[in-house]
């Protein structure tokens, strides 16, 4: 795959995940934003009893003096893995993916800056974001490849345009709106967001990004604040979320920062998601010089992390393990 970069979407069929997979036509998850961990610690408040997967291994210190909270596990060909708006250390979709890749890559994650154990430094901005990605990669032995999904696909794609030394990315359904004017006002939700925040109002702006981000039915956000623990891990995160929609642009497929990039890219989405993802992800492959773009059958927003790992293998020409005898390969 990684010799071939077309622009032309193409449908692949990823090795078979458990029937009920999170991401899958048969159990979709509840909340497809996926990214959402009860019981995960706050800012600045590193707590090992909620890192399932890895450790708390070290603390890297961005260029600004943040310390950041890097875990790694596995060994192999070294891959960041960056999550959603709500993903660090311990949380579902982390685990998962971890678990799914730490055979056979070495596994590096990290909490960015305010968020789980890491710092945060004000004032906050995407460039101090990008150094702190550019810190943790240069922290560790070359050449690294990274996946970003989510908001994290849209993070490493400013990495990947502002030079963090990254060989190759695949980003899975950056939450783009491939409709949305690129010339719109690119900071007015993220500004409702710090409004909603700064008057204490910190449900509101998780209902907003969920809603307006994410694209979650209002009976899903209803639901999110019937689960207590859930709720709660969710509004711990309300203070960042207005920096994720900077991050994204607005919203907007950035073409400016797609056509930055100059690095292989594979930009893949699923088709048991909603039709905008498919849209934003085939958007962001056209604007990126030389990627390719993927759709991936019977795979959501958040996709089973055996399947994701095989889409990652295939890119970066890493071997697969062995699957059972009843499973079909992917081709």
């Amino acid at each position: 795959m990684h010799d071939d970069r077309s622009r032309t979407p193409e449908h692949a069929v990823g090795p078979p995940g458990v029937p009920g997979a999170p991401g899958s036509a048969i159990a979709p998850a509840p909340l497809p934003a996926g990214h959402l961990s009860p019981g995960q610690p706050s800012a600045g408040q590193p707590s090992a009893g909620h890192f399932s997967v890895g450790y708390l291994d070290r603390i890297v210190h961005s260029a600004d003096g943040t310390p950041l909270a890097v875990s790694e596990a596995g060994s192999g060909p070294t891959l960041l893995v960056v999550g959603g708006a709500f993903d660090h250390h311990g949380t579902p979709t982390v685990d998962r993916l971890v678990r799914a890749l730490r055979d056979r890559y070495r596994v590096v994650t990290y909490d960015r800056r305010g968020r789980g154990a890491s710092g945060d430094t004000a004032p906050w901005s995407i460039e101090r974001e990008i150094e702190d990605m550019a810190a943790v990669v240069t922290s560790v032995p070359g050449p690294v490849d990274a996946l970003g999904t989510c908001v994290g696909a849209g993070l490493v794609l400013r990495g990947l345009a502002a030079g963090v030394p990254l060989r190759r990315a695949v980003l899975w359904e950056p939450p783009y709106r491939a409709t949305v004017d690129p010339h719109a006002d690119d900071v007015l939700l993220a500004d409702v967001l710090d409004e909603h925040v700064a008057a204490g109002h910190r449900g509101q702006a998780v209902r907003a990004f969920l809603a307006q981000v994410l694209g979650l039915p209002m009976g899903q956000v209803t639901a999110a604040r019937l689960r207590p623990r859930l709720w709660r891990a969710l509004l711990a995160d309300a203070h960042v979320l207005s920096r994720d929609v900077r991050v994204l642009g607005g919203l907007a497929v950035p073409q400016r920062v797609a056509e930055a990039v100059g690095v292989p890219v594979l930009v893949a989405a699923g088709d048991a998601g909603v039709e905008w993802m498919r849209a934003a992800a085939a958007a962001l492959a056209e604007a990126v010089p030389g990627s390719r773009s993927l759709v991936v059958p019977g795979q959501g927003h958040v996709p089973d992390p055996v399947v994701l790992g095989h889409l990652v293998d295939r890119f970066t020409g890493v071997d697969a393990p062995s699957v059972d005898p009843g499973d079909t390969d992917a081709h």
